[in-house]
């Protein structure tokens, strides 16, 4: 649901900001202008367990970025990560085994730089922000001899960097490739914690 959503805000940004484009003269040439945007993508987690199938996910994200003189930039962007999940716990006789999905909701500030070379642009970036986590865990009871299956949630730090290139399609639509190294540190390294990892995500923009 989460990542609908944001697809949504993506397609209705960029929308609003291509009707306001077309209405005036090229943004990117002020010294201050804003552009706004989203991508998705393919997730692939750092920690990957030994003699398993590869875990995969996928990234959705809407930014909203502040560019100044075309070079410096501060990015804000929002989205979630889901990547596919599975743990098997053993309570004495009894085996517990979870095929799911776990995500994180994140929202960072990035600060980054990029050259323009006619059509194309280059960028690089690094930041910070909170991420919030949903994984599925498992415990076990010895009262009642059950085992319950719950969901753990937290908010931690989130760290990422990465970079890409944008293409300037025309005045109103930029289309970008970007990939983006991202750990949670402070997450306890265990089977739910596939949360770490690289993104590689294709996305479109406009300037407002």
């Amino acid at each position: 649901m989460k990542t609908k959503f944001c697809i949504t805000l993506i397609f209705i940004g960029a929308l609003a900001s291509t009707a306001r484009a077309q209405s005036n003269d090229d943004p990117t040439a002020r010294k201050l202008y804003l552009d706004f945007g989203g991508s998705v993508g393919l997730f692939i987690p750092y920690d990957q367990a030994k003699g398993q199938k590869t875990l995969t996910g996928s990234n959705a994200m809407t930014t909203l970025q502040l560019n100044y003189h075309q070079n410096y930039f501060a990015k804000l962007q929002f989205g979630q990560t889901t990547v596919n999940f599975k743990s098997q716990s053993n309570f004495g006789a009894v085996n517990s085994l979870i095929d799911a999905k776990a995500n994180s909701t994140n929202l960072g500030l990035n600060i980054g730089y990029q050259h323009s070379f006619g059509r194309w642009q280059p960028f690089i970036l690094a930041g910070a922000g909170a991420s919030f986590i949903d994984v599925p865990a498992t415990s076990f009871s010895q009262s009642t001899n059950t085992v319950n299956y719950t969901t753990f949630s937290g908010t931690y730090l989130y760290i990422n960097a990465g970079g890409g290139v944008n293409y300037k399609i025309s005045k109103s639509f930029i289309l970008f490739l970007e990939g983006q190294g991202s750990t949670i540190p402070n997450l306890p390294n265990k089977s739910s914690t596939h949360l770490s990892g690289i993104s590689a995500m294709i996305g479109i923009k406009a300037p407002l």
